[in-house]
């Protein structure tokens, strides 16, 4: 059957609406005029940043251990790591020049290169700079390099690895900054390193990291991030990887604050003409300089802030690394005009020399996934310890905020097509919600049936996927009324580029406006059910839903949308991870989850009949009926401690 509601296609309606979003909350940022007025708004942005980016602990003992030199002509490479978080140590190398110093310190992060410091075009930039007289900590990301899940197995660590981190109200950008602060720590320990000289650069992730960095410490003297500048209202819709999210971001700024919180601080811009990647295309780049550079007049320091758009595809080049030179001996060593010099070619040396654990890397070099199952894991313990009773008003209104599911009330609906197949009577119908998002519905039921209980089906592949599901085929067999829908962003309304992960791009977008995936499905879910009572009088509304909205099931019940029952197939059963790459798409992240509660907790807040067959862990493996059993008794006793 097909179950197409629009003949010409209808999803770039959701993709503009999201752009459309992202430009009104661009417009709403505009630099101030004043310094006094800059001065409160840098106070409040720099606080909305530490809140929304995750925890910043105190900052303990580096513990630094050496694991080998390298010896070169004028400079040698130490391998070390360093105590970021407890638990958690950094990979990093240390270029130093031959002397006694002290030389200026520069902190060197890396972009979406899985071997992360060890890559050649990494590595360049130490060996650049050591030969020029600087010290250089090249470090891993979190996640990257030596930090991967699998010791020698180089990964990427965005997507759902990053995203894990995001239900212990953790984010891996923040991750990033405050390890990046670490290594800044390290780099003024050192007695031959002036700490009141300090750079940071990077490209394309590693430019956003430096770009972070150099907005939230003032320690950072002067900074080049590479490849990696365009605006936030570009983010909206187009592809970035998870490390570059700040949930809620573009409501609280635009990039042109992140750059202005450098002033006075000296910021050199290095963008390139033939990326492919609109994010971070020349006109974005120079629409957030120009504002970020009001700023800096305010200060009286514009000179500070240049940029250079340099006719090369997307990379650290040579070329840019003489930009790069000139702008950090301008202003860490006080020569030249900050123009672009030669650099001396670097060595390209084996990865393996430059690795801190060529064959076993030792437990405290933790990674994200294990970061996040040990921490996530204390989090549901505390949770479920607890003895007080559950507000249950109170944890819904949280549980709202969370998931950004406010716009529930006044819905539309189109005129209805209806034809005959298979037997069935069909009805085809947009059902618009109050937040203008658009939902193509395909009502099925016998004929001279009335829909006295309909079962409203989700299925994150859309609706031409669930009505291949045997559940879906075994209602219409038994001549049950079905309503087939197509959330926002699946289905018609899917409207990612052919080759991304499912709801990687939408996932994203959703998070930068404060929302997420879980909230907006929730809504949609709410809407095709009041059109259906609407429609029809007396009417049960019951939810079937697979796999990721089956969260969204659970969280529109929780929030008080009156189904009759909610079943729910292939449930995400705790956001809890065990160590393995999470299976479900990214369209269930929600920031801060294990703060709030657990998947067990949207189950007992549920004010209607419950019915989960089956259930999965993060890792996609399904539960026995033995942990079914467990889980059902975890959801029971939470309801008894509500009020």
């Amino acid at each position: 059957m097909n179950t197409n509601v629009w003949t010409d296609g209808g999803a770039e309606t959701q993709r503009e609406a999201l752009k459309l979003e992202a430009r009104r909350w661009h417009l709403r940022h505009q630099p101030p005029a004043r310094m006094e007025d800059w001065l409160a708004k840098r106070r409040e942005l720099l606080a909305a940043i530490r809140d929304a980016a995750g925890t910043f602990p105190e900052r303990g003992p580096l513990g630094v251990r050496e694991h080998g030199t390298v010896r070169l002509e004028g400079y040698r490479i130490v391998k070390l790591s360093f105590r970021s978080r407890p638990g958690l140590r950094v990979t990093a190398n240390l270029y130093v020049p031959d002397g006694k110093g002290p030389f200026p310190g520069v902190l060197g992060v890396h972009g979406h290169w899985n071997q992360g410091k060890l890559a050649a075009r990494v590595a360049a930039r130490g060996h650049v700079l050591a030969r020029e007289g600087f010290v250089t900590l090249a470090v891993d990301a979190f996640g990257s390099g030596e930090r991967g899940t699998k010791p020698g197995a180089f990964e990427y660590h965005g997507s759902q690895i990053g995203g894990s981190l995001f239900a212990i109200g953790e984010t891996l950008l923040g991750m990033q900054i405050y390890d990046n602060m670490r290594g800044i720590d390290l780099l003024q320990s050192l007695p031959y390193v002036d700490g009141a000289r300090i750079g940071v650069t990077g490209a394309s992730g590693g430019g956003n990291q430096t770009m972070w960095i150099t907005a939230v410490d003032d320690r950072v003297k002067a900074s080049v991030p590479v490849v990696s500048v365009g605006s936030f209202e570009s983010y909206v819709t187009e592809r970035n990887c998870i490390c570059e999210v700040l949930p809620g971001g573009l409501t609280l700024m635009e990039e042109w604050g992140a750059l202005a919180l450098a002033a006075p601080n000296a910021v050199l811009i290095l963008n390139a003409m033939r990326d492919t990647n609109p994010t971070f295309h020349v006109k974005e780049m120079i629409r957030s300089f120009n504002a970020a550079r009001e700023v800096y007049r305010l200060y009286g320091a514009q000179e500070r802030l240049a940029y250079q758009a340099i006719d090369l595809p997307h990379g650290y080049w040579p070329e840019m690394r003489r930009h790069m030179l000139g702008w950090f001996k301008r202003w860490l060593k006080g020569e030249g005009a900050g123009w672009p010099c030669e650099a001396p070619e670097p060595p390209e040396l084996p990865e393996k020399d430059l690795m801190c654990f060529p064959t076993k890397r030792p437990k405290e070099v933790g990674t994200i996934l294990e970061y996040t199952a040990a921490r996530g894991w204390e989090m549901k313990q505390e949770f479920l310890a607890g003895a007080d009773r559950i507000d249950s008003r109170a944890k819904a209104r949280e549980l709202a905020r969370l998931t950004g599911a406010t716009a529930f009330g006044g819905v539309r609906r189109s005129g209805v097509a209806v034809s005959e197949e298979g037997g069935l009577l069909c009805e085809r119908f947009t059902v618009e919600g109050a937040s203008g998002a658009m939902v193509p519905c395909v009502l099925l039921r016998a004929r001279g049936r009335k829909a006295g209980r309909v079962t409203l089906v989700a299925d994150r592949k859309g609706k031409a996927n669930a009505i291949k599901r045997h559940e879906v085929k075994a209602l219409l067999k038994r001549d049950a009324a079905v309503c087939l829908a197509d959330l926002r962003h699946t289905g018609e309304n899917a409207w990612m580029a052919e080759g991304v992960a499912d709801d990687h791009d939408s996932s994203r977008a959703v998070l930068w406006l404060g929302r997420t995936m879980v909230g907006e499905w929730a809504e949609d879910l709410s809407a095709v059910r009041a059109v259906l009572v609407k429609d029809h009088p007396e009417t049960q509304v019951e939810v079937l839903a697979f796999d990721e909205t089956a969260i969204a099931a659970l969280t529109a019940a929780a929030l008080g949308v009156e189904f009759g029952r909610v079943t729910t197939v292939g449930l995400l059963h705790s956001y809890v991870v065990e160590g393995a790459k999470p299976a479900q798409a990214m369209s269930v992240l929600v920031p801060g989850t294990l703060k709030w509660g657990d998947v067990s907790l949207m189950a007992a807040l549920a004010d209607c009949p419950l019915t989960v067959p089956s259930a999965v862990r993060p890792s996609g493996a399904a539960l026995t009926s033995g942990e079914l059993a467990a889980w059902r008794r975890e959801v029971a006793g939470l309801k008894r401690r509500m009020r």
